[in-house]
């Protein structure tokens, strides 16, 4: 099987994080659950366009600037799924998986 992009791979993120999302009424939440959904639904969009920006540099010196901040913001976004995993927003097993797309998004940045 190939391996996918960056770009391809944060596209299925954002998309499995949408996916999970909508079995949910964001605005019936109690606050912390809303909060820290809301943050994820906006987190993962952010991380998108990151990851594009870092695949669409046109220096090596704005790359790095680029995947530094995708790094960081991976990094926050991987936060995001473990709080909402512990707040029992989303299954274990969608925790594993999502944390571990984020995981391979940032060493796929740093290699690249």
């Amino acid at each position: 099987m190939k391996q996918q992009s960056p770009f391809e791979l944060v596209k299925d993120l954002q998309g499995q994080v949408g996916r999970l999302l909508r079995g949910y009424d964001i605005d019936s939440l109690v606050s912390a659950e809303r909060g820290t959904l809301t943050a994820l639904k906006r987190q993962a969009a952010e991380v998108r366009l990151d990851v594009r920006d870092y695949g669409m540099a046109e220096t090596v010196a704005e790359q790095r600037r680029l995947a530094a901040e995708a790094r960081a913001r991976l990094q926050q976004l991987d936060e995001l799924i473990l709080q909402a995993g512990s707040l029992d927003l989303i299954g274990a097993a969608d925790v594993a998986q999502l944390s571990a797309m984020t995981q391979q998004l940032m060493t796929d940045i740093e290699e690249e």
